[in-house]
């Protein structure tokens, strides 16, 4: 089943307030038994809703570096590579790419990592211009409508009702809301497949 009901919500709601609650505290706050809930929470995980469990870390705590927010505009089409290079770097926290060539980074460094990063990575032909700014606060607020959570058919957008169907496509699941969207999406991926065989 692909559409997620009130109790899904409240679940996932419970898990953004404090993810290491039990299965069995999540389950009498919504009626549900703990194999129930665990039930629920891996099939969220298989829909790709739930991508894992993480550690939200107060870098300023750790004095690990001064939090700083980089803006970079890049020459179209770079930007791709640019987000490959900037998450394999420790010190940063989220990167955030937009359809515009811009990135956005917020990290946490100290001037040594500043610098190695403007001269390793920002020092390039592809980048048109960067700014580099330190963060006086940030504040992240994790939070989920219920409107939100309707997941949508990768072929035509709709939300969809029911079990909908899936299809798996180099180890990737895919959603979509009917047999006429599965039939869709597989010619069009055949065709982009044949053509990337042939180029």
């Amino acid at each position: 089943m692909a559409e997620l009901d009130d109790t899904d919500v409240r679940i996932l709601r419970l898990l953004l307030d404090d993810a290491r609650q039990s299965y069995t505290d999540i389950g009498e706050k919504v009626g549900l038994s703990a194999p129930t809930v665990s039930n629920r929470v891996s099939r969220l995980e298989e829909l790709g809703i739930i991508q894992g469990f993480t550690l939200n870390i107060d870098r300023s705590m750790l004095r690990v570096g001064d939090a700083v927010l980089i803006e970079i505009r890049t020459e179209p089409g770079e930007t791709d590579a640019l987000v490959a290079s900037l998450t394999g770097i420790d010190a940063v926290e989220y990167v955030v790419q937009s359809f515009e060539p811009q990135v956005t980074v917020h990290a946490f460094m100290n001037d040594r990592e500043l610098e190695e990063l403007v001269t390793e990575t920002l020092n390039q032909e592809s980048i048109e211009r960067y700014e580099i700014r330190k963060v006086s606060h940030s504040v992240w607020n994790p939070g989920i409508d219920h409107a939100d959570l309707a997941i949508e058919c990768v072929q035509c957008g709709k939300s969809i009702r029911g079990d909908g169907v899936s299809v798996t496509v180099e180890k990737r699941r895919y959603y979509l809301c009917c047999t006429s969207c599965e039939s869709a999406f597989k010619e069009e991926y055949e065709t982009l497949q044949t053509a990337a065989n042939d180029g």
